[in-house]
Parts: C-alpha cells; sequence; structure tokens
C-alpha cells in the first residue's frame, strides 16, 4: 500500500505502510485452493496482477475502504477476479465478506510499494523503476513472517519470505490517486499531492496469493505479515476474512 502494505519514497524515506479457468472443479484444500504462479491465473502473470491490485488499491478513498476490490476487468475469465484489502499500517482485524461463485481473491499477505512521491511536492524524486524496485528488494530482505491459512489450513512455501514463489516485484506501473481522502495522503501524512494525480513510475514487492474458486459455503482466510523483528516489528498484519460464498 504506499505504505505497507508499505511504501517507499522515492527520496528513500522507507515508509511504514492458469488458472484453471472457471469450469475446472472447485478446490477444497490449501494446496489445491491455491494458484501456483507459474500457471498464469486467468491468463496473467502474478506481476501483472500485482500491479492491478496495486494500481486498485492506491486509488482508493479513505472514507471509502473497499474490503473486496475489482480490478476493472470486464470481460472474459479475469473478470471473475476479485481484490481483498489489506492496511496501509501495522492492524489486526476480522473482516466478513460475501463473494459469488466463481470468483477467485488475490490479495498481498504483506508488501510494499516504491515511487518518487513525497511532501511537499518540490521534494519528489527522480529515481528510475530499477533503482526503486532495488529499493524494495533491500526492505523485503527484512520481512520475517509471511504465513496464510485457508480453512485452518496452511498454504506451503510461504516459510521463507525472501525466497517464497510468491514474492513478486511488479513491473513498473502507473497509478491515479483518488480526487479526495486518497490513501497516498494517508501513507504520507499530508494532503499535499493533488487528488486525481496520475503517478509512474511505481514498483511494487509482495508475497501475493491468488485462490482458486471456493466452494459455495463459509470459509476463513486468515494471513499473517512482518516486516522487522517479530519481536518489535515495523509493521505487522494480522487479518482474517470470514468469507461466505452464496450459492
Amino acid at each position: 500500500m504506499k505504505k505497507r502494505m508499505t511504501v517507499i519514497n522515492a527520496t528513500s524515506r522507507l515508509a511504514i505502510a492458469g488458472l484453471m479457468l472457471l469450469g475446472m472443479a472447485l478446490r477444497s484444500s490449501a494446496a489445491e485452493t491455491v494458484i501456483p504462479p507459474s500457471d498464469l491465473p486467468y491468463g496473467l502473470s502474478y506481476e501483472e496482477w500485482s500491479a492491478k491490485w496495486w494500481q486498485w488499491y492506491m486509488g482508493l478513498e479513505t472514507n471509502h475502504i473497499e474490503n473486496v476490490g475489482n480490478p476493472d476487468i470486464c470481460s472474459g475469465p479475469a473478470s471473475h477476479v476479485r481484490f481483498l484489502y489489506g492496511a496501509p499500517a501495522t492492524t489486526t482485524a476480522t473482516r466478513h465478506v460475501i463473494i459469488g461463485p466463481d470468483i477467485s481473491l488475490f490479495f498481498p499477505i504483506v508488501g510494499f510499494i516504491a515511487d518518487n512521491t513525497a511532501c511537499p511536492v518540490s521534494d519528489f524524486g527522480t529515481n528510475t523503476d530499477a533503482q526503486l524496485a532495488a529499493e524494495l528488494i533491500g526492505a523485503w530482505s527484512e520481512v520475517s513472517v509471511t504465513t496464510c491459512t485457508i480453512d485452518g489450513v496452511a498454504v506451503e512455501g510461504l516459510d521463507n519470505p525472501v525466497t517464497s514463489i510468491y514474492n513478486i516485484v511488479s513491473p513498473p506501473f502507473s497509478y491515479t490517486i483518488a480526487e479526495k481522502n486518497s490513501i497516498i495522503s494517508l501513507v504520507e501524512g499530508e494532503d499535499c499531492i493533488p487528488g486525481g494525480m496520475t503517478i509512474y513510475p511505481a514498483v511494487a514487492d509482495a508475497a501475493y496469493l491468488m485462490l482458486a474458486p471456493l466452494k459455495p459455503g463459509k470459509h476463513t482466510i486468515a494471513f499473517v505479515g512482518v516486516w522487522g523483528p517479530v519481536s518489535a516489528p515495523n509493521l505487522q498484519l494480522d487479518i482474517t476474512y470470514d468469507v461466505t460464498v452464496a450459492p
């Protein structure tokens, strides 16, 4: 999230902050539910999905937070993907959401975004996308915990955040902030950046999961991400989603 999920300003200020397409059988276990990056869910890579998630997130208004968001893909199998919200700072929360059938969920467990924004605007940086990505990778090396359980079953492959197949650095992307009460103002702590402004380049680094459609009924998705030492974290997320899949 620009921060947190976390954001790193290009001024070097680190801020805390194949799908098996729809016709395939619904999954039940955690291992079967998570679509690995190698499968190119719905024809897009995890890198491409990550950029879309951040574009959605960074465009939110703080007085209208959506726990389940839409990537604005209007047709085709990818239109069945929805995004789960995280948080811009240390957070422990349980959220209750209802989704329809045949919906895949994509979300970061914990992550960072880097761009050249700063307050005041005169302090905007000029870092290249490669420099931004390098800063993010340095920050990610300090992530100590990434875990997720789906209906009480742990997702494998998250034990080591640095080597996890789910740790993805996005390609450079742009995002447009809300006209008012923007997430970026929350992250920066100031309203100095004009509403509706488009920011480029931005790069993100996070551990993401794409879930195949869940069976109708109730499900629990719980994820924890810690940046920094567990005993004194810079950022800690402990978020549970109680998901009802409508028949």
